[in-house]
């Protein structure tokens, strides 16, 4: 078991602790994340904070639940439900270094990865949104959101739809996404998936400041409904006819209402757009 296996590194890295004691802490910090940690997490994280390192190999399994700051050699397996683009940036060596940042799901919760270098460029992450993924070797650390994300680095391992898991194990994309038919309009923030039926020439107007701004109109269905589309500015460059009748993916659209009560999602500037290779699953 994990917990008596944590429970043991604890006690032979502390000796002067009983176990007894142990477990009461253990006890306590999970009543005090109020359901935020199990039993196991709970421990882990108390190893963690007395600074025990704990280097035993997990079951490819484990859950996101499960995983607490200062882990290391940790194997994660999720369905891929967002891909950021890659960010390139300098070392202080004066080397090019690229990251690029994902989010995974299982049936319990979801957790951001960061792929660092040659991890974030292979494999062509933006093919694998809704696809399974097992990430090996991969370390634990708290981000600065305080919650906690994955690292993978050059010694980590990326196995895709591995054979071994069934994908019906993992939540589908669909869970992730608003239906059309389900946006009220009271909503500030939605994402969306579905078919880009329609794309509209993109419009070049004037700002009231002077500068150029640009604007693409386009239509969005799934099976519960259709609605429009208002891309913006470096947006409106994103969709072009070669998505048209293919799934696309938009996270983090604003939700507006036209003057004949019509909805409208308008892209913002944290605004995502990922095509989709195939009926996204869960739809």
């Amino acid at each position: 078991m994990l917990l008596e296996e944590v429970i043991a590194r604890i006690l032979s890295a502390r000796p002067e602790l009983t176990r007894d004691e142990v477990l009461r802490m253990i006890e306590a910090r999970e009543r005090s994340a109020r359901g935020f940690l199990t039993r196991e997490s709970a421990a882990l994280s108390l190893a963690a904070e007395l600074g025990i390192p704990i280097q035993f190999s997990f079951k490819p399994e484990m859950q996101i639940k499960n995983l607490v700051s200062g882990l290391n050699d940790v194997t994660v397996t999720g369905r891929v439900i967002y891909v950021s683009p890659l960010r390139r940036f300098m070392r202080r060596d004066g080397g090019e270094g690229s990251k690029r940042s994902i989010y995974i799901a299982d049936k319990t919760g979801r957790v951001k990865v960061n792929l660092w270098n040659e991890k974030a460029e292979s494999p062509n992450w933006n093919t694998l949104v809704d696809k399974i993924v097992r990430l090996s070797h991969v370390s634990v650390r708290r981000g600065p959101s305080g919650r906690v994300e994955l690292n993978v680095d050059l010694r980590s391992e990326i196995e895709i739809e591995p054979s071994d898991l069934r994908p019906d194990d993992y939540p589908p994309l669909a869970n992730f996404i608003r239906r059309i038919g389900e946006i009220k309009g009271d909503e500030r923030i939605v994402d969306v998936a579905g078919i880009l039926e329609r794309i509209h020439p993109i419009t070049i107007f004037r700002r009231q400041d002077g500068g150029e701004g640009r604007v693409r109109r386009a239509e969005l269905s799934d099976q519960t409904g259709r609605v429009t589309l208002v891309l913006w500015d470096e947006h409106a460059d994103m969709i072009s006819e070669e998505h048209l009748g293919k799934y696309i993916m938009l996270i983090n659209l604003g939700v507006r209402r036209r003057f004949d009560g019509q909805l409208e999602l308008h892209s913002r500037s944290r605004t995502k757009i990922m095509p989709l290779h195939g009926k996204p699953s869960g739809f």
